[in-house]
Formats: C-alpha cells, sequence, structure tokens
C-alpha cells in the first residue's frame, strides 16, 4: 500500500513547505473494526462473514480518501447494525493491530452501547453477542479484545476471564 504525505514545517510562526513524498507502507490493507462491548453484562457483538472462517468484530477495508471513523461508521450501516444507547465516545478510544497472514492494519474504535439491532445483511452470515469467556474468534484475537477492553473500558472486563 503507497501512502502519500506533504511536509509542513514551521518558524516563528510562518509555514515553511517542504517535499511531497510517497511511501511503501509494509502493510497491503487498512481496515476500520467496532469493537463493541455491551454494558449490561460485557457481551461482544461478532460477525461471521464467510462459512468456515470464524468470528470477527464488525468493519472492514477503509475506501480511498475516507477517514477510518468514517469507515467503522459506514460498515456498521453496511452490516445493518444499530446501535442503542451508544455513550458517544467511541471516536476517542482507538487501538491498532496488525494481523501479519493478511498484511492488514487495523484501526479499531471501542464501543460501548446498551445493545444493538442487528438486522440481516448480505455480508454477513451470522452477527451474535459472544460472551468475554468463550473464544469463537480468529486465532489470538480473544486475548486482544480483552486486552483492549482492559485499557480503555476496564469496568466492563469480565473478572472471571481467564487468558491463555
Amino acid at each position: 500500500m503507497k501512502a502519500e504525505y506533504k511536509e509542513i514545517w514551521f518558524l516563528d510562526g510562518k509555514e515553511i513547505k517542504g517535499d511531497q513524498k510517497t511511501i511503501q507502507l509494509p502493510f497491503g490493507r487498512a481496515s476500520a473494526r467496532a469493537l463493541i462491548v455491551r454494558r449490561g453484562d460485557g457481551a461482544i457483538l461478532g460477525t461471521l462473514h464467510h462459512k468456515g472462517g470464524q468470528l470477527a468484530p464488525p468493519g472492514g477495508a477503509i475506501d480511498d480518501g475516507e477517514s477510518s471513523a468514517e469507515a467503522v461508521a459506514r460498515e456498521l450501516q453496511e452490516e445493518n447494525i444499530q446501535l442503542v444507547g451508544e455513550s458517544g465516545d467511541w471516536e476517542s478510544r482507538i487501538a491498532v493491530s496488525y494481523y501479519g497472514g493478511y498484511k492488514e492494519l487495523s484501526i479499531w474504535y471501542i464501543f460501548d452501547v446498551e445493545d444493538a439491532v442487528i438486522g440481516e445483511c448480505d455480508e454477513n452470515i451470522l452477527s451474535r453477542w459472544v460472551g468475554q469467556d468463550e473464544d469463537v474468534w480468529y486465532p489470538s484475537m480473544r486475548e486482544w479484545i480483552i486486552l483492549t477492553l482492559g485499557q480503555h473500558l476496564p469496568e466492563l472486563v469480565q473478572k472471571t476471564v481467564v487468558v491463555h
């Protein structure tokens, strides 16, 4: 994946223009994910995107020209997931992970909600609430999810969860 950026420097409050650069990033895809936890019981929303796969939090690729926050909002809409009683703090709760198998960098937004209305969707075979003690996720994802919740919403981590 390529990225372009422009260097801009300031000296005594005045802008000094730098060079525009193109760099090759060490990943092939960037995605935005929604880690959605239900306040009442700490359950996490998981989706199954294809037969034979495992559950993952909702989300998908970030489109060209789209911010990661715009992408996660679009993905929730596309996956027909409506959040109920969302606290409004999700854009300030961010985590980042890298999965080498797909060479994918994921930007995660952590949501706390009362519930979610899950409608039918062509992109998902199944969407359901998952208890923190269930290990139905892609490899090592459960541990990462629990650690991330502990950083951002420690009060919602189930105290009886054992991470191996």
